[in-house]
């Protein structure tokens, strides 16, 4: 069958390409040619998988993509267009070598954002900001309620309160005194809150590693800092060798038109091992994560990175239209 062996071709040929460029984030996103709208597109499928992150984006268009192919069977005519699968498909795959490459560190984590460089030291990148630790102190105690028995979380509620105090104290002095005191008050208070906020911050870090060491209780902060996901490379790699089958498929049957009904109707036939494909990242987590259990909160972080790639790249073409 003609047609078949030209698809396998092209599969060759365009999985070749992303391997020739698999470790440059900048040539992969040229070989997609993403447009604006196509990277808000992939950001808002991303943002609304909240329940399981990544793992729920992944099975979500997997099956957006493949599912309606099934009226193939039954009406050849079915459809004569594959122009909403191919966008799927697209931003499926490059979803999933951007993961590839923050798993392996091509892509930098950061927690903040420096002009005009991303990348920050490991003491920077790793120390936890109030909010962080906030959070962590209204949630713990509803899944773990003996964590208010700890002294460590006794100290880090502590220095949060005097923290308040000392924050409202600020403003109500502030309101007070002329604007050429308000300079040198500033500068006195946050002598003071950062000492609060160093001590909360010691407290936190200290609770986090026993935790870690137990692994007991769930762990606040990055992930993605705190673990090694290598050993996760060949799931990727499986991963991105199927999707890029896909892409291939569909925009072969798009561009032929005649013939393909087979070749769309044998990508349905694999949805179920694509699943288990995907099924296998979750519990790698599991394993990797001592503390996430069914892999979400790490799907969620992935998820969270690689819409900050996104939103940079869309807001490069942004500053750059037309490239």
């Amino acid at each position: 069958m003609r047609e078949f062996e030209e698809l396998t071709k092209q599969i060759k040929r365009d999985y070749f390409d992303i391997k020739e460029n698999i470790n440059n984030p900048d040539k992969l996103m040229k070989l997609f040619s993403f447009k604006r709208p196509e990277f808000e597109n992939i950001i808002h499928y991303l943002k609304f998988s909240v329940e399981d992150g990544l793992f729920e984006y992944k099975i979500t268009t997997l099956n957006l993509i493949l599912e309606p192919l099934n009226s193939l069977q039954y009406n050849s005519k079915a459809m004569n267009s594959f122009g909403e699968q191919i966008n799927r498909a697209k931003g499926l795959l490059a979803v999933t070598l951007i993961q590839r490459l923050i798993a392996t560190g091509v892509i930098k984590i950061v927690e903040k954002k420096g002009e005009g460089s991303m990348e920050f030291t490991q003491q920077e990148t790793e120390q936890p900001g109030i909010k962080e630790i906030i959070d962590y102190v209204q949630k713990e105690p509803k899944a773990n309620p003996l964590i208010l028995q700890n002294n460590l979380f006794k100290k880090i509620i502590m220095h949060i309160k005097m923290y308040k105090n000392e924050s409202q104290k600020m403003n109500e002095l502030m309101s007070k005194v002329s604007a050429e005191k308000k300079i040198a008050l500033k500068k006195n208070f946050a002598i003071t809150l950062a000492g609060q906020v160093s001590k909360m911050r010691e407290a936190y870090n200290d609770l986090i590693n026993i935790a870690v060491e137990k692994e007991q209780v769930p762990v606040a902060g990055n992930i993605l800092l705190r673990y090694d996901f290598k050993p996760a490379y060949i799931i990727y790699t499986s991963q991105i060798e199927i999707f890029s089958k896909i892409l291939s498929t569909l925009q072969f049957a798009n561009t032929e038109k005649f013939n393909t009904r087979e070749l769309l109707l044998n990508l349905t036939g694999e949805q179920k091992s694509v699943i288990k494909l995907i099924t296998k990242e979750r519990e790698a987590y599991s394993s990797i994560v001592p503390f996430d259990r069914n892999g979400s909160e790490t799907e969620k972080s992935f998820s969270k990175r690689i819409i900050e790639f996104l939103g940079k790249e869309k807001d490069w073409l942004r500053i750059h239209p037309g490239k």
